[in-house]
């Protein structure tokens, strides 16, 4: 009988951690619709670009059609081996909004997107700074978006979860879980809270919206200068200084694809993970074990329920099936409603979760044993 009560108090936790998750994502605000102060501040925005012959042009495009009417446009080539320079001098040809950067060797000590950010800061001329990835696809409306959303909320700094775009099998298996661990960690939904503590904070680098005097009261990117998680970082310093960040879901005004083969999953993956390791604490560990809990806790039951037999048993089948049909109810609404898929993908999340965790965890391994993680022909220690 004792059993009988165990399993089915088990099947209802893991029911209720799926409630409680849903409730989360729930609670993270969307992005302000765009407006316009009457006195529009000029917005300088800065992309970092090492060898993005792929998506250069499309990111450029896109920023240089904003709606928004006072912005300059910043890019410095990091050191590019590909067509990316040609692109951007076409771009800059047609265009007097933007300014191409040619950077810098890269200093010891630093990490190089630090070190694109930071010469693309120092030249920006705007009270506001507006980072950019080069792998992202905004929409018109964005730069106004942030600014309102920014004022509406007091905000001095704002980061947002953009539509991530997943082409590959390989990104639609594994990426959902890299972004579930992600969320796991840091409480998003919290940053609103004036009693949010700086390790609470998450920043996403591929789209971070900063007050210049606060940016610059922290020291910029160099305060964050040997950081591969430099979003992570910078997002904390300012919170730590002060500062009030913000964080918003913002699909409908900015798009990303990370990746597109398996092996920039992995090598993309392993760099993040080995230094999100020192980055999450416990958190990393706690989220994780949820994660698997989560995907597999259910076959625990139902597996338990078929080999032990009698109402024990039965108990444990029920409260395995029934949990394992509302993990299918939370993975199929977030793969329908985050990633625009068929909610049947949710029967391979358990998969992908495994495929994450030996990707992260080799990436870990090799910065523990000296060897680092390498990522567009540079090598990181972690």
């Amino acid at each position: 009988m004792w059993f009988a009560l165990l399993w089915v108090l088990s099947g209802l936790a893991l029911i209720a951690s799926f409630g409680m998750n849903w409730r989360r994502m729930r609670r993270i605000p969307r992005l302000s619709p765009p407006c316009l102060p009457p006195d529009p501040p000029l917005i300088s925005i800065l992309i970092p670009a090492r060898n993005e012959e792929r998506v250069i042009g499309r990111c450029v495009r896109g920023v240089l059609a904003q709606r928004y009417p006072n912005f300059e446009v910043i890019v410095v080539d990091d050191g590019s081996t590909d067509r990316t320079p040609a692109i951007l001098a076409d771009l800059a040809a047609n265009d007097p909004r933007l300014r191409v950067i040619p950077g810098r060797t890269l200093p010891p000590g630093w990490v190089g997107k630090c070190h694109a950010c930071q010469q693309a800061s120092d030249v920006a001329k705007g009270t506001w700074l507006l980072f950019l990835d080069a792998d992202t696809v905004p929409e018109p409306d964005l730069t106004a978006a942030l600014l309102c959303h920014a004022l509406a909320t007091n905000a001095d700094l704002v980061t947002i979860f953009p539509f991530l775009a997943l082409g590959t099998w390989a990104e639609r298996l594994v990426l959902p879980s890299f972004v579930a661990l992600i969320v796991s960690i840091f409480p998003f939904e919290r940053l609103s809270q004036p009693d949010v503590r700086p390790t609470e904070v998450l920043a996403n680098g591929q789209c971070l919206f900063v007050r210049r005097s606060a940016y610059d009261a922290v020291g910029g990117h160099y305060a964050v200068r040997g950081e591969v998680l430099e979003d992570v970082r910078l997002g904390q310093t300012l919170r730590a200084a002060g500062f009030t960040v913000r964080g918003a879901i913002g699909m409908e005004y900015l798009s990303v694809r990370m990746y597109t083969n398996a092996r920039e999953v992995v090598e993309g993956l392993m760099k993040n993970a080995s230094a999100g390791s020192r980055s999450g604490g416990w958190r990393s560990l706690a989220g994780m074990g949820l994660l698997l809990g989560q995907a597999y806790g259910p076959l625990i039951l139902m597996v338990g329920g078929l080999l032990g037999g009698g109402v024990a048993g039965q108990a444990a089948l029920v409260a395995g099936l029934v949990a394992w049909l509302a993990g299918l109810l939370f993975w199929g609404m977030l793969y329908r409603g985050f990633y625009r898929l068929s909610p049947f993908y949710a029967l391979l999340w358990p998969i992908g979760l495994l495929m994450y965790l030996s990707i992260a965890g080799w990436g870990i391994v090799q910065v523990w044993l000296g060897r680092g993680v390498m990522w567009k022909g540079r090598r990181y220690a972690g």
